[in-house]
């Protein structure tokens, strides 16, 4: 008996459909891959700037909250909206001059975010009193975002930050 010889490999067809097969599991791979890091990176930049924005606002509340007075405005019956307020410490007597400018929040012109990564917009100081014998409300409200926003939708974002604090020690 003759043995039938049967040529071996596969043929184009077989070729190319395991080539589309694998081309298309290949781009569904890349671009789950891609969301992810994309996704990574914005989480990223959230909180890093979510960390930076808190530093700053407890800094700027417990430095008000444990204030002597508040020497800037000088009154605050009626409301008054600014971007600077200037305390008397009650440890050391000191001033302090809190102030929103040139895109960042500063403490004595040194600033409490990192400004190379971050940019502070609609920053503004509002002070209120019921009476001139109360002690004054100061509420905080200022918004980070990234300083260089990129061209993905991932890398924009803007980040709101308000407290209200009253001074504790205040004396009229």
């Amino acid at each position: 008996m003759r043995k039938k010889l049967y040529p071996r490999g596969f043929t184009l067809i077989e070729v190319l459909t395991a080539i589309g097969i694998l081309s298309v599991i290949g781009a569904i791979v890349v671009s789950v891959i891609t969301l992810t890091l994309r996704g990574t990176k914005k989480s990223d930049m959230l909180e890093f700037a979510r960390q930076n924005g808190d530093a700053a606002l407890s800094q700027m509340v417990k430095s008000i909250r444990y204030a002597k007075s508040l020497d800037v405005p000088a009154s605050c019956v009626p409301s008054a909206t600014t971007q600077s307020v200037t305390i008397t410490s009650l440890t050391d007597d000191a001033q302090t001059t809190l102030s929103c400018a040139n895109g960042t929040i500063s403490s004595n012109s040194a600033s409490l975010v990192d400004t190379t990564a971050l940019t502070v917009s609609a920053c503004s100081f509002v002070c209120s009193q019921t009476t001139s014998y109360d002690p004054p409300t100061i509420s905080i409200y200022y918004t980070l975002s990234p300083k260089t926003a990129g061209s993905f939708v991932e890398t924009n974002f803007t980040l709101p930050f308000q407290s209200s604090v009253t001074l504790r020690n205040y004396r009229p």
